[in-house]
């Protein structure tokens, strides 16, 4: 999860540990970048507006550098511009803070039927 407001890491990574995911929260994009990704069974959550390199342009550049994890978007801002670029940004799910426990587990589920399984 990328989020810049620490209230929303907090609050995100404590109710999804208490429901079971295992969660690695960064503060910005950048952060995320310098780290190790996951090769399965993962998604991401990402902020749409963040300070630096928001989360649509995050997810474009893990696409273009091969690593490619199903991405839910959310944003406190819910607007007509703001609806259309994560419309544009393709996501798994787009979130509007605050959402519910029950829509959040929905996008996450849906995300992770979207996993590659890796060969062996």
């Amino acid at each position: 999860m990328v989020d810049d407001d620490a209230s929303i890491r907090r609050a995100l990574a404590s109710q999804l540990q208490i429901l079971g995911f295992d969660v690695r929260v960064f503060q910005s994009a950048e952060d995320l970048l310098i780290s190790e990704l996951p090769d399965d069974n993962a998604c991401l959550l990402l902020d749409v507006y963040m300070p630096g390199m928001s989360g649509i342009e995050l997810s474009q550049s893990l696409v273009d550098s091969g690593r490619h994890l199903p991405t839910i978007l959310m944003s406190g801002r819910d607007d007509e511009a703001t609806r259309q670029i994560m419309h544009e940004a393709q996501p798994i799910a787009g979130l509007f803070k605050p959402f519910d426990q029950k829509t959040l587990l929905q996008a996450i589920r849906k995300a992770l039927r979207k996993v590659p399984k890796l060969l062996n």
